[in-house]
């Protein structure tokens, strides 16, 4: 054997080492990579989707913060935050800054109105969300959470400025856009079960909340799960932006300062690129609603 035959050897034995360890790496994957989301049905004894209902909003919690901490960490923060960016218009999440009313509110009070005030909002917002999101709805730091947004709410509320569909509202874009998201960009859709608990978490602060559910169509009969609550809500939802999501200069005030506040580190140069990011994440109802 010559040297260019042992070469030729030794080249042919790493590829094929290369591929099998290529070929066990992804039958490794395969294997693992919906290890825990399948494990949730053992976990929480569900054989089917008439276990859904037995579901209880500490047990959806917890599903929800390991999808944030443990399946999808980046994907779940930014459609928070990108959340609460929309929402600051109904008080919370996805299309709030296209809806007249809610934006006038949060203008009204004149801290979305320059940086320091707009910042000093949404971190305020977010620590709350983050508060009764993060820990289970049983414990007292959720509790407390609750207590204090429902308490900057209640003047608006008793003042008429702000409606029970616009909570209502907000609402929908805190267990809904999350999924959206997750399931547009990341590399598994939710299961059904994920789903469900989303609903149960949001239902069970919504309850929390006071939010009145008065207009989903099982408000009288009951939901069955929390994917029953959450598919209605979402029917609903989607009709209430296709109403009330319209053009109005209060929209766009309120949208250019969450921009600004979303890229205050960047000089206005640098920011034409990722606003025009924004604009395209937003879709073309909430868009236009800002313009």
């Amino acid at each position: 054997m010559n040297a260019a035959q042992g070469t030729s050897i030794r080249l042919s034995n790493h590829a094929i080492i290369s591929a099998a360890l290529i070929l066990l790496y992804i039958g490794v994957v395969a294997t693992l990579r919906y290890r825990r989301a399948h494990g949730l049905y053992k976990r929480y004894g569900i054989a089917s989707r008439c276990d859904f209902a037995r579901l209880t909003a500490d047990q959806a919690q917890m599903i929800l913060k390991d999808l944030a901490e443990l399946e999808f960490p980046i994907l779940m923060s930014l459609s928070m935050t990108f959340a609460l960016f929309k929402v600051h218009l109904t008080l919370t999440s996805d299309k709030t800054y296209g809806v007249p009313t809610i934006s006038s509110v949060l203008v009204g009070t004149g801290e979305l109105r320059n940086l320091e005030t707009a910042s000093k909002r949404t971190a305020d917002t977010g620590v709350l969300l983050l508060e009764f999101a993060l820990k289970k709805p049983s414990s007292k730091r959720s509790t407390d959470a609750v207590a204090r947004m429902n308490y900057l709410h209640s003047r608006y509320q008793r003042s008429g400025k702000i409606f029970d569909s616009d909570m209502l509202y907000t609402l929908s874009l805190f267990a809904l856009e999350t999924i959206r998201w997750i399931d547009r960009y990341e590399w598994r859709l939710m299961t059904d079960l994920e789903r469900c608990a989303s609903g149960t978490f949001w239902k069970a602060m919504g309850d929390d909340m006071q939010i009145s559910y008065n207009a989903l169509p099982s408000y009288k009969t009951g939901w069955r799960d929390g994917l029953h609550w959450l598919e209605e809500i979402e029917e609903w939802s989607l009709g209430y932006e296709a109403e009330k999501m319209v053009p109005a200069d209060v929209n766009n005030r309120l949208a250019q300062a969450h921009i600004t506040n979303l890229f205050y580190d960047l000089s206005p140069p640098n920011r034409v690129i990722p606003e025009k990011v924004v604009a395209v994440l937003v879709g073309e109802r909430l868009r236009k609603a800002m313009q």
